[in-house]
């Protein structure tokens, strides 16, 4: 190692080719990496829906989700598996084991579905198995509204959406759309019951009719002597009419009966489920996903391109609204980032030239755009993208950078002040530091390291930390052996200016007086010693009340809206009764709101509200949220609305989540209750409900077996002939162009009413006319809207929203378990989800990790210094400096966030760096003869000014971006609060405890 640094640091022209290779290859880097809000992996869990139109959630239950599960539980490597039957669908989720082979789960899994033998016939299409990523999610959403309806009729707005929809698919970067307030096209068929009884004709004749008439198919090739021609058989349907002449049946007296003799036929769209709003007007609204390969901002100006392009052309038709615009986020975060950036490094090259030669201070403060623009070129070869998070871990790697940077640096200045040439300086006083600093990059390297293992999907986003960082401290390492000494080598060969002198006079004049501060120290080492326990000890018991909130939402612009209605609510009612709730988000003031959207169902609508950056207004998301519950609290339409914040990070759910397992369904009545009657005694809670709470009206129908019995017909019989009456069957498509268009079968409006339908007639398979009345009769009842499912077993899930701050979703969720034994059926199992358990499944890892990497630390610098106590030594620093990092978060009133623990990490690999340099100093001096108290001294006046160096230009690095001056990021704010103001807290244990420790440990020892 010697003779390299002596070969590089002789050669400072091959370091500027160096350096400006690596800066021109990050910067053109810079052009090839994707931008994305976070890093593409695939979540740990697979997907299964399942699609049946008009079914009920007890029929979604029974005949889908039931036979898809017993299948699931045959497949290996599923770590647990939920389901949601509601309502036209069916939604599984399972999650893998850990390290489990996704691509091979996958495929076991889609087999186990192919097996299910028994789905419903009717059910158009299969269950679709799918893995969402990262990527997979709406990076913009907007809305296409009417200009001016009284002109347009809304017929043509859907046709529109269609055409618009085609042309944002076919845009380069975009993945899928979908689209709100958007109603397929189709052929309804509508059935008049009186004239296909007059015609003694049964439904499934006229659906088998338009299926047997709508044909394509090939009839194979004739040949002749002379050429080859192809037969086709071409009967599609391609109008309305075309449908209508359609012949059903042909009567003995040579007539026919057509579709149009016993139905009309219309050219509609399907019925509406949906109704899409964007800032108060009503719009299809397009969301619109990114590809996992393309760049954000490239894909979303692509498309608001075309949208401009549209408005110009469509102005007085069609009006186009923006919505959510990841784009937005990512050029905010950029500029962030590199505003705070650019103001921490003209902070860190101010400090550095006050107290080193401004030569010096430039070529240290050049290892940072080394570095960061070296990770740059390393990224795209692992197959990574620029993102908030590599970004984050970019951030807390520039402490790191500068520290070692100024080590070597100040060790070469002081071999120059000794009188050595400037060569000689820089190969000796490189050569000094190089064991500590290589001693010090692989702890910190150890720190970052078991983030590898972390487990879950939060695990795979956050491996892109260790990968930057270690990536960052190899660039370092080369920086400081290969190519730093040769730029000061290079810088140091000029004449000393006189202000310089001035400044080593000023700084000589701190190290004096820290001499006798220390000296002071050193004769009540104990007492020292004691102090910083004491003072630690009492900051701890603050440090203990932190609130654990994994994503803080103080700076969160998204606000997630959740509503449920009366159910049975008619969807052209929906928005009415929403009035109150469109008001009062309408009336939030400009600095607050950018806009908001709704997609209006019944009974449960979802919407989004987009804030202002945090630094724009005036308030946070929290006390937003908690005005407008206070407008809609007593709206007069009983409508349920919650209102949540969106982080950022995985969907963490409800503040409080407990699932009720197993036992009968009145054990789990019982449950239930007992759970929703604690929470509601319990005071900063709110919105207690159950996923059961919410009623859909039912008219059950019960068939008379003994009358079917007797007309030779079979409930299939009778469900089919109300599924026609009031969902309609779909009984073939035909394509237009390059749309596919349902054909449906329904019956006429007037008729889709129960009193009706009752007096319709069925025929049976000998030609008997029965009304419907004589083989089934109708019950009012009521039904769970969501059947929910925990690997298998029957769940009521009970949710409730906190809020009052002071509570803990974790510690509230422990306390019911405790206090709750005994009052429910042992057959039943109360299990802790939600957010309570996303933080324990989070912190678990960092429970592990933690320890881990200390141990490991312990290890390397056991071997660097041949002793097991020194290692603990160094290693002293930790708890004193994770208890300081964590004291900002206390005198800030933050919480403790997954980022903030992550800032902590960072930063016991600097304080780490700084320990060890000063023992590795005073074990060099003790072995030059002189006593353990002046080695001590000696040691520490020397270290002074590069541990003061690295501390100040890092925390004054960080501050811009703690304190927002440039902008406020929700994940790196609290980082570069916890890692500055805890190498700034911790300076004192450094430069004093440190030293008092090693006096006591050692200063009886006789010198070598």
């Amino acid at each position: 190692m010697s003779s390299l640094i002596a070969y590089f640091a002789q050669r400072s022209f091959l370091a500027r080719i160096i350096t400006i290779m690596v800066l021109l290859l990050g910067v053109a880097s810079l052009y090839t990496l994707k931008l994305q809000e976070y890093p593409d992996v695939a979540f740990e869990t697979v997907e299964i829906e399942t699609l049946y139109p008009g079914a009920t959630a007890q029929d979604i239950e029974l005949n889908i989700t039931n036979p898809i599960e017993k299948e699931l539980r045959s497949v290996q490597g599923i770590n647990y598996f939920s389901s949601q039957s509601t309502d036209g669908m069916s939604f599984i989720e399972a999650e893998l084991l850990p390290g489990e082979d996704a691509a091979r789960a996958l495929r076991d899994i889609q087999q186990a579905i192919d097996r299910v033998s028994n789905l419903p016939a009717d059910i158009t299409n299969p269950p679709v198995v799918t893995q969402k990523q990262t990527s997979s999610f709406e990076v913009l959403t907007f809305g296409v509204s009417l200009a001016n309806s009284e002109q347009v009729h809304s017929d043509l707005l859907q046709q529109y959406a269609y055409q618009l929809e085609k042309k944002v698919n076919a845009l380069s970067g975009v993945s899928s759309v979908s689209m709100s307030g958007y109603n397929e096209r189709e052929f309804w068929v509508e059935i008049d019951p009186t004239k296909i009884s007059r015609y003694q004709l049964t439904f499934d004749e006229v659906g088998q009719a338009i299926n047997q008439r709508n044909l394509s198919q090939s009839g194979g090739v004739v040949e002749s002597w002379v050429s080859e021609q192809k037969i086709v058989t071409m009967t599609q349907v391609h109008s309305a009419e075309d449908i209508a002449n359609i012949v059903i049946k042909s009567l003995p007296n040579g007539s026919v009966i057509r579709v149009s003799d016993v139905a009309s036929v219309e050219d509609t769209f399907a019925k509406a489920t949906q109704m899409g709003v964007i800032n108060g007007q009503e719009a299809v609204l397009f969301s619109v996903t990114n590809s996992a390969s393309s760049d954000i901002i490239a894909t979303v100006n692509s498309i608001k391109a075309l949208v401009e392009k549209e408005q110009a052309q469509y102005s007085d038709q069609y009006q186009f609204q923006y919505g959510l615009n990841l784009a937005d986020d990512m050029n905010d975060k950029f500029s962030i980032v590199s505003t705070n950036g650019g103001i921490g490094l003209v902070l860190v090259l101010a400090v550095l030239s006050l107290i080193l030669k401004r030569q010096v201070a430039f070529w240290v403060s050049v290892s940072i755009p080394f570095c960061i623009l070296g990770v740059m070129f390393i990224l795209p070869m692992v197959g990574l993208n620029l993102d908030s998070i590599t970004l984050a871990a970019l951030l807390l790697v520039i402490g790191i950078i500068v520290d070692d940077s100024v080590i070597v640096a100040e060790s070469i200045y002081q071999e120059k002040e000794k009188g050595k040439s400037a060569l000689e300086a820089a190969i000796t006083g490189t050569q000094k530091v190089i064991k500590p600093i290589i001693a010090s990059l692989t702890t910190t390297a150890l720190v970052f390291i078991p983030m590898f293992f972390m487990p879950g999907t939060m695990g795979k986003v956050l491996i892109v930390i260790p990968i930057t960082v270690i990536s960052a401290l190899l660039f370092s390492l080369a920086e400081c052996t290969f190519t730093l000494p040769a730029h000061l080598a290079s810088a140091l060969n000029t004449k000393e200016k006189d202000n310089q002198q001035t400044q080593k006079d000023r700084f000589e004049g701190i190290i004096s007086a820290y001499k006798k501060m220390l000296t002071f120290s050193l004769q009540y080492k104990k007492s020292v010693i004691a102090s910083a326990l004491v003072i630690s000890a009492l900051s701890t018991s603050m440090v203990m009340a932190l609130k654990l909130d994994i994503f803080p939402s103080e700076a969160a612009k998204y606000v997630e809206i959740y509503t449920e209605v009366k159910p049975g609510t008619p969807l052209e009612k929906i928005r009415d009764v929403h009035n109150d709730i469109e008001q009062a988000i309408a009336a939030l003031p400009d600095n607050e709101r950018v806009s908001y959207n709704m997609t209006y169902s019944s009974p449960v609508s979802t919407g989004l509200l987009i804030l202002t950056s945090y630094e724009l207004r005036d308030r946070t998301a929290d006390q937003i949220i908690a005005q407008l519950n206070e407008k809609v609290a007593n709206n007069d339409h009983g409508v349920f609305v919650k209102f949540s914040v969106d982080a950022g990070g995985p969907p963490p759910g409800e503040p409080i989540e407990m699932r009720v397992l197993g036992g009968t369904t009145d054990e789990r009545n019982l449950a239930v209750t007992a759970v929703s009657d604690w929470l509601n005694q319990q005071s900063g809670i709110s919105g207690v409900t159950n996923n059961e709470a919410l009623k859909d009206p039912q008219l059950s129908i019960v068939p008379q077996y003994e009358w079917l019995a007797k007309y030779n017909l079979t409930v299939s019989d009778l469900a089919t002939t109300l599924r026609l009456a009031f969902e309609g069957d779909s009984v073939t498509s035909t394509w237009l162009g390059d749309q596919e268009v349902d054909i449906r079968v329904i019956l006429k409006d007037e008729y889709r009413d129960i009193k009706r339908l009752a007096t319709t007639k069925i025929f049976t398979p000998d030609g008997v006319q029965v009304p419907l009345s004589r083989l089934a009769k109708v019950e009012n009842i009521e039904a769970p809207r969501l059947i929910k499912h925990y690997n298998a077993e029957r769940e009521v899930t009970v949710t409730a929203q906190i809020t009052d701050d002071t509570l803990n979703s974790v510690a509230l969720s422990e306390k019911m378990l405790t206090e709750l034994q005994g009052h429910y059926s042992s057959n039943v199992t109360l299990d802790v989800g939600g957010e309570a358990e996303s933080t324990n499944e989070t912190m678990s890892g960092f429970v592990l990790a933690f320890p881990a990497a200390m141990i490991a630390i312990y290890f390397v610098l056991a071997v660097m210094f041949n002793s097991l106590i020194q290692p603990l030594l160094v290693m002293a620093v930790i708890p004193f400096a994770v208890v300081a990092a964590l004291m900002a978060l206390v005198v800030h009133m933050q919480a403790l966030s997954m980022f903030a623990l992550i800032g902590v990490l960072g930063m016991t690999g600097v304080v780490v760096n700084n320990s060890l340099v000063l023992i590795n100093r005073i074990n060099e001096i003790r072995a030059e003869g002189k006593d353990t108290l002046e080695a001590v001294i000696e040691a520490s006046a020397s270290r002074l000014r590069p541990i003061l160096l690295t501390s100040i230009t890092t925390v004054v690095g960080l501050l811009p971006l703690a304190y927002g001056l440039g902008g406020t990021d929700v994940f790196m704010g609290p980082m570069s609060l916890t890692l500055g103001y805890g190498l700034l807290f911790s300076l004192p244990i450094v430069l004093f405890v440190i030293p008092s420790l090693y006096a006591l440990c050692f200063g009886r020892t006789k010198r070598k």
